[in-house]
């Protein structure tokens, strides 16, 4: 008897550290991309280097927007095990949502940068699909829509699109981030063509995490597979970088080489802005940047931080919105 309990307990013990080793070598992330869903489309290869561009786009109207919790799931599970509560004492996603739905229609935007997503029909619920379309990770049945964007269906054609996981491993699908065991966070993108125009552009979201340790080689990853496309191609960015602009860290994701930058932040630009301290990136880490070969120009940009009437959060980011508008510099059109 002693024997058989013993031939158990090692068979136990086996298997948790074989679980273990599973999930800290990222094996079920491997056996994903082996069976179907395959590894990240994490560069643009439709991008031909040093390829003559279309500078000139109609007005683009960008929303970024952390929505915080934006999951029925996450909902559920608060309310099983933890008496609704799912972290400041907001109110439960099904009670904000369709307010944050009219806040970013409010704004008739082009694209859009969601943060905190959970599923397709959770940002169904926030933005007509009928109207836009929708880019986030999908492997058969499973969606991860944590830093999903949007964009306007009949504005634009969507040429490609893919992921940058931020971990070590860019390329695999849900790969955990710098430090073994992390949330999962990636970089979303999408080459479009606006149809109008012929102008083609990158437009990328994400959304960082909040450690330190993840988020600051995150930011060196960002720039290597982002913002370097700057150099040849025009691009827009949204997201929650959980990064100040006056940190070592913006400087190297938004690809400062000198004192230029390769993205630059929509607000500095603005021609239309609030007047208040607080609103300047130094004191946000929500940011919309843009960048690349065109001229840059920004109409109007802002931060909508109102709350609901009873004095509730409708989340704990307000949603940032930008107008611009690329256009061949002076310099290319001699």
């Amino acid at each position: 008897m002693f024997f058989i309990l013993k031939r158990l307990a090692s068979l136990f013990l086996g298997s948790i550290v074989l679980i273990a080793g599973i999930f800290y070598f990222q094996g079920w992330q491997y056996w994903l991309a082996y069976t179907g869903g395959g590894f990240a489309n994490a560069q643009p290869g439709a991008i031909k280097t040093g390829a003559k561009q279309v500078c000139n786009s109609t007005p683009i109207n960008v929303v970024s927007f952390n929505v915080m919790y934006g999951s029925s799931l996450i909902e559920d599970f608060a309310a099983k095990f933890l008496h609704g509560k799912t972290g400041a004492g907001e109110l439960p996603w099904s009670m904000r949502k369709a307010d944050i739905s009219q806040r970013i229609a409010n704004y008739q935007p082009d694209l859009i940068g969601l943060q905190e997503m959970g599923e397709d029909h959770d940002v169904a619920e926030t933005v007509p699909l009928d109207q836009y379309s929708l880019v986030a990770y999908h492997n058969k049945d499973f969606q991860y829509d944590d830093a999903a964007l949007l964009y306007k269906t009949k504005r634009f054609e969507q040429l490609e699109a893919g992921q940058v996981w931020l971990g070590k491993k860019p390329e695999l699908p849900l790969s955990l981030g710098f430090k073994p065991l992390s949330v999962i966070r990636y970089i979303n993108w999408v080459l479009l063509r606006e149809r109008l125009t012929g102008f083609t552009f990158i437009y990328a979201n994400t959304h960082f995490d909040n450690a330190g340790v993840n988020k600051d080689p995150s930011a060196t990853l960002f720039r290597e597979r982002i913002a370097n496309l700057a150099k040849t191609l025009p691009v827009v960015v949204t997201g929650d970088f959980n990064t100040r602009a006056d940190t070592e860290r913006y400087q190297r994701l938004a690809g400062f080489e000198g004192e230029t930058p390769l993205l630059k932040n929509t607000y500095q630009l603005a021609e239309q802005k609030p007047d208040d301290p607080l609103f300047q990136p130094a004191q946000r880490i929500d940011h919309i940047l843009a960048g690349g070969p065109c001229q840059l120009m920004v109409s109007q940009w802002l931060i909508d931080q109102r709350l609901f009437n009873n004095g509730d959060m409708l989340s704990d980011h307000g949603l940032v919105f930008a107008r611009l508008q690329f256009a061949t510099s002076q310099n290319e059109s001699k």
